[in-house]
């Protein structure tokens, strides 16, 4: 079992990209500003967006995080949304899916990242995407990779008739790693084509140690179950019909690993350290495994020792809707 072991993000990690902070749509607030009912203004220093649920007249001073009752927190802003869950206001660790998204240019996070070998890449849209790693800021390409998002027509019936298949999340691992390296992600796009990204994770490809420390299997055996599930809400109408909200889409997924019983101690405190935390994971480094690369959390992992030499864990991850369903 593998996964991404995120560097935690901070203000100084942003170097440039398409993406600013506050954004146009999401004004800073301002001390001292009258605001409107339902206006919504940003805190950059902890990066929420809240909207006013009264008129609020010119002469405040408390900041929105600390009047409740004047002000709800209402999402992450823009440039941190892809970098989930987030911590609102109120202390509360939460993920909700609001993919950044655009017509008019190519998504671009360039971030200093320290030790980063590996980019997950959640909810892409648009043509193609890309990474690059440099050495340092300014400094040389050390590494690219791309990709297209969508396959290309191979025959006039698949242009004209047929469904392409489409590559919503991808993974690059084995890049190289530096003390003040910079990772360039993008989102390419034409035209006015929709560009967007749900969900994006860099940082330490970790290995939770199985029965073949050395290869690219991860240990798990067979008998992996992915589940795709559609995320929904209910409500009933007071004239007696029932509205559904659709809003997102994500796969679970749970199995068993096989380990060696001298690891079972060192894979329990990797294991505990997971459990309630927003993580990228795959099964294995195979090709044809794409669609097993999650975003979600580990629920549970019971680990039982099997006999003198083998031990096991059964593990279940909840996903985390990283896709709109189309």
């Amino acid at each position: 079992m593998y996964y991404i072991d995120r560097n935690p993000i901070t203000d100084a990690m942003f170097l440039s990209g398409s993406v600013p902070e506050p954004a146009p749509a999401e004004p800073a607030w301002v001390s001292g500003s009258a605001y409107g009912a339902g206006a919504e203004v940003s805190r950059v220093n902890i990066h929420r967006v809240f909207r006013s649920s009264a008129a609020i007249p010119a002469g405040t001073t408390v900041v929105p995080e600390q009047d409740p009752t004047r002000w709800t927190d209402m999402r992450p802003t823009l440039r941190h949304r892809p970098f989930g869950p987030h911590i609102r206001a109120d202390g509360m660790l939460f993920y909700k899916h609001q993919p950044v998204q655009t017509t008019t240019e190519d998504i671009s996070y360039r971030q200093l990242q320290r030790y980063a070998n590996a980019v997950a890449i959640f909810g892409a849209r648009g043509a193609y995407w890309r990474v690059r790693v440099y050495k340092f800021d300014g400094g040389p390409l050390m590494a690219e990779h791309f990709g297209r998002i969508k396959d290309s027509a191979r025959s006039y019936h698949q242009y004209r008739f047929g469904r392409r298949t489409s590559v919503d999340r991808v993974l690059v691992h084995g890049l190289p790693m530096f003390p003040a390296g910079v990772v360039h992600i993008t989102i390419e796009g034409s035209g006015s084509q929709l560009r967007a990204v749900s969900q994006i994770e860099v940082g330490k490809l970790r290995f939770i140690p199985g029965v073949d420390l050395q290869g690219p299997e991860g240990g798990v055996e067979f008998g992996l179950v992915r589940a795709p599930r559609v995320l929904t809400s209910r409500k009933a109408d007071e004239n007696g019909s029932t509205s559904v909200l659709i809003y997102g889409a994500t796969c679970d997924m749970s199995g068993s690993a096989a380990l060696s019983s001298k690891n079972e101690d060192a894979a329990l405190v990797q294991l505990l350290a997971l459990v309630g935390r927003g993580v990228a994971f795959t099964p294995t480094l195979l090709p044809g495994y794409r669609q097993s690369l999650l975003f979600g959390i580990l629920k549970s992992a019971p680990m039982s020792r099997d006999n003198a030499r083998a031990s096991s864990f059964r593990f279940e991850i909840e996903g985390l809707p990283t896709t709109t369903p189309t």
